[in-house]
């Protein structure tokens, strides 16, 4: 299949084009600066604003999938970009015709805060309140599109190598996760691709912890 990739340049985006080439797919990534990704078989590099809903949609035409693991990294005042480029990126996608689209946001956000442990909702109030209110606003855009969304909520990042036993379960069926549980950016990558190529988690939010 061929795939629109948000946040290409980043640590998840990367390994997420390093796996989904490997398997065979087209991968055209969406990036501020072409510099910073390695050319590869497969792999497309179109430069542009994430908030430019005309742009976006030029990228997507022919894709059968949109994913984005894009986040705020260094990026100096984000403001409400997060929003805006899901705004844009809803009407793109309703403008192009690609219904699919992934989005990679965070434990923690929305109604997930309220099912985190005391200790992690303490780090997440104190550290990135700001980020997650805007995630949150704009998964509220994209579920309240007809597009065919899944949201993927990991818990605390880390660069381990895949372990391939990534655990997901749907958020409405999560009551509590302890502590302050931890998931591979590349178990990440596989779950995002895996989801894109089925339809298990179609307009779904998926929690992802390390496997069991």
């Amino acid at each position: 299949m061929k795939i629109l990739l948000l946040g290409g340049t980043g640590a998840t985006g990367a390994l997420f084009v390093e796996r989904a080439t490997a398997a065979g797919h087209e991968v055209v990534a969406f990036v501020r600066d072409a510099s910073k990704l390695t050319p590869a078989d497969r792999l497309t590099v179109v430069e542009g604003d994430v908030r430019d809903a005309r742009a976006l949609a030029e990228a997507m035409r022919g894709t059968d999938a949109v994913v984005s693991t894009l986040g705020l990294g260094k990026v100096k005042d984000p403001g409400s970009l997060i929003a805006d480029s899901t705004r844009a990126l809803v009407r793109a996608a309703e403008d192009s015709g690609t219904k699919r689209v992934l989005i990679m946001s965070a434990f923690g956000v929305g109604d997930s805060l309220a099912k985190a442990s005391a200790f992690a909702r303490f780090l997440y109030n104190s550290g990135g309140k700001a980020a997650f209110a805007d995630k949150a606003e704009g998964e509220r855009i994209l579920t309240a599109s007809v597009l065919d969304w899944t949201l993927a909520y990991p818990v605390l990042l880390t660069n381990k190598p895949a372990t391939g036993n990534v655990h997901a379960v749907d958020l409405t069926e999560l009551d509590r996760l302890p502590g302050l549980p931890r998931v591979s950016r590349a178990d990440v990558a596989a779950f995002l691709l895996d989801a894109a190529v089925g339809g298990a988690w179609s307009r779904r939010t998926a929690v992802l912890t390390a496997g069991r």
